[in-house]
């Protein structure tokens, strides 16, 4: 299974990036293999179009936005919280590959957004 990482720097020791739609650049990690690309893309939507057609099926975050988190459980592809804080991608993977980090699903997404605008949905 194919994963996805936004991370802040062009190198496999980068840390996570917190933002997901206007990270620099994003880790593939299929297997043992790490690939660290470029981000062409601006926004969130763009990018879930992206790592879709990369043929992603984990994504790993710190915040990512409600629209994109969206698309992506639609599409079965399962998001799982990184950490707060300055995290290292290889610190990451090895939490995500020993069951450690917190999967993010509609019950919780409100905790992983960066902007919280309520518009009414939560009477």
């Amino acid at each position: 299974m194919k994963l996805a990482v936004p991370v802040k720097f062009g190198r496999i020791d980068s840390p996570v990036s917190p933002l997901f739609g206007h990270a620099k650049y994003f880790a593939f990690i299929d297997g043992d293999a790490i690939e660290v690309v470029p981000n062409e893309y601006d926004g969130g939507m763009d990018v879930v179009r992206w790592l879709l057609h990369r043929g992603t099926g984990v994504v790993i975050v710190q915040h990512i936005g409600k629209k994109p988190f969206e698309v992506l459980q639609q599409k079965g592809v399962g998001v799982w919280y990184a950490g707060e804080g300055r995290i290292q991608l290889t610190e990451a993977l090895q939490r995500w590959r020993e069951g450690k980090l917190l999967r993010i699903d509609s019950s919780n997404i409100d905790r992983f957004t960066r902007h919280n605008h309520h518009h009414g949905e939560h009477r």
